[in-house]
């Protein structure tokens, strides 16, 4: 054999190898994935069990602050009650140290639970933080530094409640060339431009067209989030975008981000762009932060990885290695938290626990529940229940309080008595005859027919 064959026998492996990974290419379409980072991080909450909701990034050298809304308890009888806004600082994105809280009684607000979502920006030396009484309107404070005390600039609103037809709250500052943008709203958006002192608009509030690729007005959420990416400017709001090469549109809307709530954006020292996002930790009126590396197709649209989810989803995990809160007592026992797990000792008949409310969670995800009990008492059965409800008109602002369990449909489980080891048990949701969109609470009786012994969980899963 000539030395030339020898060669072209031991090159034909990768000849091969670059004539099938060509015909691939060629054959992909247009949506083309590329800089995706595999040392980017991803993390679930990011400061767990804390309640901290719409998170507001703002990155200062090699550290990145966040201002966030903190929700006022875990079982609560109001639709979103937000007592705070928390300062938080991370040089890793691993750890976090809280700074600070900004209080509504030392703003225009008062002594309200109305801290809605806003924006942290800075500008000549000083850091403003725009805020939102609830969806009423919209205000400015104030600080030295960005971990420093916010001081209301205004004592009254910056955006007042009659300055478009629509609520004028969920604030969004962009900057770019030296111009300050607030973008603020929802059902429509609205821009406008700050006055260098931030304490006035310099430009009447320009409503923000937002339509898909046919011309059809796409009506929005509400908190808008901004940035820019080459040419394009990207508006975010919840699990939706939309993409325009004007900052004031009109926006064509794209459809889905990435899944979540309010979002915030921010590069951090590497050059990757991650957005914060906020979940639905313990429930979705005690929620959490997101932290998700956000990638783009070769079109400039945004990459929605296969494995993306809405934390805690697909169902809901109840495990108990950090808990503190998430389960209470209605009758008969008192619900523990010890070494990751729950636990109580029983002094009545029937005895019952119950989740937080409000957990929200997509019933079509779902198909069981399981649950890992040690069970020592004389008890053969325990019983299940689940409270679900449809979302429509004033979803959000009903079914608050205390959910009366004896209307409720509850599924018998046989459990082995007197167990000093936890046993795993499993149910179908198929057992329940109505379940309906959204899972919002469940109970549990761990032993029933007894008035004596103790029980304990390390988990109790639905998926």
């Amino acid at each position: 054999m000539s030395d030339y064959l020898k060669d072209f026998v031991r090159l034909l492996p990768l000849l091969m190898v670059c004539i099938f990974v060509g015909c691939s290419t060629s054959q992909k379409s247009p949506q083309l994935t590329y800089g995706i980072n595999p040392d980017a991080l991803k993390i679930d909450v990011i400061v767990e069990e804390h309640g901290m909701a719409d998170p507001h990034a703002l990155m200062k050298g090699d550290t990145l602050y966040i201002i966030c809304g903190h929700d006022q308890t875990w079982h609560p009888m109001t639709s979103f009650p937000m007592d705070r806004w928390e300062v938080w600082s991370t040089t890793n994105l691993k750890d976090w140290e809280y700074h600070r809280s900004i209080h509504p009684k030392d703003l225009y607000i008062g002594d309200l639970p109305n801290c809605f979502a806003g924006d942290i920006c800075e500008r000549n030396g000083k850091y403003y933080w725009f805020f939102s009484n609830r969806y009423h309107n919209t205000g400015v404070a104030v600080a030295d530094q960005v971990d420093g005390e916010y001081k209301d600039l205004l004592g009254e609103p910056l955006l007042p409640t009659d300055i478009i037809k629509e609520s004028p709250y969920d604030p969004e500052i962009f900057e770019e060339d030296g111009v300050y943008t607030i973008c603020f709203g929802s059902g429509t958006y609205y821009m406008a431009t700050l006055s260098e002192d931030m304490k006035s608009l310099t430009t009447a509030p320009q409503p923000i067209l937002v339509q898909t690729k046919e011309g059809k007005k796409v009506r929005v959420s509400d908190k808008s989030t901004l940035f820019k990416r080459g040419d394009w400017y990207y508006l975010v709001y919840g699990d939706k975008y939309a993409m325009a090469k004007n900052l004031y549109g009109p926006y064509e809307f794209q459809g889905a981000f990435l899944e979540g709530g309010h979002t915030s954006f921010f590069e951090w020292t590497d050059g990757q762009l991650y957005v914060l996002q906020e979940n639905h930790d313990i429930s979705a009126f005690y929620r959490g932060a997101s932290l998700k590396p956000v990638f783009f197709n070769q079109d400039n649209t945004i990459l929605i990885p296969e494995d993306d989810r809405m934390y805690p989803a697909p169902g809901r995990p109840f495990q108990f290695k950090k808990s503190t809160m998430g389960w209470m007592a209605l009758n008969g026992t008192k619900v523990v938290y010890d070494e990751g797990k729950i636990k109580g000792e029983i002094d009545e008949n029937n005895a019952t626990i119950q989740s937080a409310p409000w957990l929200y969670t997509q019933s079509d995800l779902c198909s069981k529940v399981t649950f890992q009990i040690k069970n020592n008492t004389k008890a053969e059965e325990m019983k299940f229940a689940i409270y679900s409800r449809d979302e429509g008109r004033g979803f959000w602002k009903t079914g608050t309080g205390q959910l009366d369990w004896s209307a409720q449909q509850w599924v018998s489980i046989p459990i082995t008595p007197n167990q000093s080891e936890f046993k795993t048990y499993t149910i179908d949701l198929a057992e329940f005859s109505d379940i309906k969109s959204r899972i919002m609470q469940v109970a549990l009786q761990p032993a029933v027919g007894v008035n004596e012994g103790k029980w304990e969980i390390d988990q109790i899963t639905i998926h």
